[in-house]
Order: structure tokens, then C-alpha cells, then sequence
């Protein structure tokens, strides 16, 4: 007897600490149900309110100013991009010739030396996408044939 008094003061007690929580959704319009604690529909809401509501802020002028005058290159001076590759060599002089005959013929496209251990490259230019390089490419090609883009890390700034 004491068993069973103490199994339906169990029951009966635990009951009036559940409760039902109903939440619905505000965008879909969707709701759903849940058994639960009852102090646990106010952890729901608050965690709700902190999670899903933003608080409205007002924009200043100057930041939006600066929103809309963002620069890309600002925080990458360097992206990956192409160079046109005139020449590929170990011969440092040759390299040399390469890069200040180009500069003569080509004064728009600024030729750089690069050296890898233990060769020499000859590249100019600085472009996002192949196709910005595709027309330079072409001109270059007249003069020398064996001319190439290579995928580069190029300036942001300078890059077409």
C-alpha cells in the first residue's frame, strides 16, 4: 500500500510539472509542440529572442559611406591571377636581354624577372581572368611565339 501511495504521488506530482510549449515559426508560419518542464518554455523563449531577433541598429553615414567605397584589394595587394610568360631560362644574362627588349617593344606591359631555383622567368602583365589577358596575349604572341599565360599571383591594383 505504501508502494502504490508513493507511485501515485509520483505520478500525480510530476504531472502538474509538465506542461505543453507551442512555438511558431514566423517566417513559414509553421508551428510545433513539445512535452516539456514548464521553466523550460522560458529557456525556449529567451534563447528564441537572443538567437532569432535582431536588434535594429542605426547606420551611421560614414560607415554606410565606407560600404559602399569598399575596396577589394585593400586587404589582398596580391590574388591569384595570370601573367604572360615571354621566356623561361637558367641563362640569368639572357634573362636579362629578354626582359628590356620586351620593355622596349611593349612599354604598356611592364615585364618582371622571377627566379626559381635554378631557373629564370620573363612575365608581364597582371590579369584576373584569362580572357582580360587574351587581347595583350595576341599582341605579344607576333613578336614572340612561344609567349603563355601562366596562373600567377598578380597585383590587385594592377591587374585588368
Amino acid at each position: 500500500m505504501k508502494n502504490l501511495f508513493f507511485l501515485v504521488l509520483l505520478i500525480f506530482g510530476f504531472s502538474s510539472v509538465w506542461a505543453q510549449i507551442s512555438v511558431q515559426d514566423t517566417i513559414s508560419g509553421g508551428a510545433y509542440h513539445m512535452q516539456g518542464v514548464m521553466g523550460i518554455d522560458s529557456l525556449v523563449q529567451k534563447t528564441v529572442q537572443a538567437k532569432c531577433f535582431k536588434p535594429v541598429v542605426k547606420v551611421d553615414e560614414k560607415a554606410n559611406e565606407e560600404a559602399e567605397n569598399f575596396d577589394p584589394c585593400a586587404r589582398n595587394p596580391k590574388v591569384m591571377g595570370y601573367k604572360i610568360q615571354i621566356m623561361y631560362t637558367k641563362d640569368r644574362n639572357a634573362a636579362n636581354r629578354a626582359q628590356s627588349e620586351f620593355a622596349a617593344k611593349f612599354p604598356a606591359l611592364v615585364p618582371e624577372m622571377v627566379y626559381t631555383r635554378p631557373d629564370y622567368r620573363v612575365m608581364a602583365g597582371d590579369y584576373f581572368t584569362k580572357r582580360s589577358a587574351a587581347m595583350d596575349l595576341a599582341q605579344v604572341k607576333r613578336q614572340y611565339p612561344g609567349a603563355f599565360l601562366v596562373q600567377w599571383r598578380v597585383w590587385c591594383r594592377k591587374a585588368k
